[in-house]
């Protein structure tokens, strides 16, 4: 029992023994690695840095353009409207048809109308009729007067009679005129009621195609104070581009400048179109101002429609062939509008430069002076501040190694 015992610990003392041995092997191996690591990074120099993002100056096309929102709108859009009160009797178009002028439209009842005709009519032949017994009576109250100056001049009659003749033919004339601008008034009202009755036919006063059709038969219609609007034509053959341009880039559009637009269905079909006129009001959404910019592109395949949303591209200036280098590349402005850029050399060396800047497109920008074509320009060049800091930076850290 006690040789058993004895056995089981030299057995576990060996494993020990094996188990040291091997993490010392470890150990060892890992060391030599570490050394030798550390002397290659000893013996091998560190790489150069990459060299800073750069492009070069070059000769380039530049179009220069303000891009706003737009919306589509008919060159030529009418409200046709009823002018009378009255029932709708009959609607003879229907949305998206086309109409020719003069085609009718829309027919309200006519029945009140043609009463109204009718009593203006009766008005006439009774006035015409008390004209006609009053001029009866002129011709009557004449002869007497013709027959009262015959006997005054015989001393056949008194003076007083005589007189009494010329007052009555007096009044008789006066009536008369009375009578015949009533007359004159009557028939006026019976014309305007001839004219109400034929605004019960609504007719189309431009060819255009009917895009608002707000009424129903059925309905009747209130026209005492605001005219009711019965039907919208519009003629879709051109159409009126409105762009929103904003207040900061309105000073570089004229009349005149090309306008460029493709719509939001993806298609492959550009419009053009020249500026036709800038509005002077301007719309406000929130603290943006924007200013309306209108110009006509045709439309005989009717592929644009009214209030479609695109997006505008207004040409403001193009130059061929001129200096140009990218946008990232201009550092700050200052006070004279020229931009800080950084040339780097041959050697990677950055010197400052001043350059004024003319027509860009959002990549490139023309340069007018500063730089040559060929050289090498850095791109997103440090702010002054981020100079300064690093400057400050770089000034601790030798203070530090020191």
């Amino acid at each position: 029992m006690q040789d058993s015992e004895n056995k089981k610990k030299a057995d576990h003392k060996a494993r020990l023994g094996k188990w040291a041995k091997s993490w010392k092997l470890r150990l060892a191996v890992l060391a030599l690695i570490g050394g030798s690591y550390a002397a290659y990074k000893a013996l091998t120099p560190a790489p150069p840095p990459p060299p800073p993002p750069t492009d070069e100056v070059s000769l380039a096309d530049i179009t220069q353009t303000v891009q706003a929102a737009g919306v589509l709108q008919p060159r030529l859009k009418v409200d046709v409207g009823a002018q009378v009160s009255g029932q709708v009797l009959r609607l003879h178009v229907q949305l998206g048809q086309q109409v020719k002028k003069g085609e009718l439209l829309v027919s309200l009842d006519p029945e009140l109308a043609r009463s109204e005709v009718a009593q203006a009519e009766a008005a006439v032949a009774q006035q015409q009729a008390q004209i006609e017994v009053r001029q009866a009576d002129l011709k009557i109250a004449r002869r007497e007067v013709e027959r009262q100056r015959r006997l005054l001049a015989g001393d056949a009659t008194a003076a007083t009679e005589a007189e009494r003749a010329e007052t009555d033919l007096a009044k008789l004339d006066a009536d008369l005129r009375g009578q015949s601008a009533n007359l004159k008034r009557l028939q006026a009202e019976l014309d305007k009621r001839k004219l109400s009755l034929g605004y019960t036919a609504i007719t189309a006063p431009i060819d255009g195609t009917v895009v608002n059709l707000p009424v129903q038969e059925g309905q009747t219609v209130i026209a005492a104070q605001i005219t009711p609007v019965m039907v919208t034509l519009a003629n879709l053959d051109e159409i009126t581009v409105r762009a929103r341009v904003p207040e900061a880039d309105i000073a570089q559009i004229q009349v005149g400048q090309q306008a460029r637009f493709v719509t939001l269905a993806g298609e492959a079909q550009r419009y053009e179109g020249k500026v036709r006129v800038i509005q002077p009001v301007p719309e406000r959404a929130g603290n943006a101002v924007f200013y309306n910019v209108l110009f006509e592109v045709e439309n005989k395949a009717r592929k644009l429609l009214p209030e479609m949303t695109v997006q505008v591209n207004i040409e403001t200036g193009r130059a061929q062939k001129v200096l140009t280098m990218p946008m990232v590349a201009l550092g700050e402005r200052g006070d004279d509008g020229r931009f800080a850029v950084q040339v780097v050399d041959a050697k990677n060396k950055q010197n400052p430069r001043q350059v004024r800047t003319g027509l860009q497109d959002g990549a490139r920008v023309q340069v007018l002076d500063g730089v040559k074509a060929g050289e090498k320009v850095l791109l997103a060049p440090p702010s002054a501040a981020e100079q300064a800091a690093s400057a400050a930076s770089g000034a601790a850290s030798k203070t530090t190694e020191k």
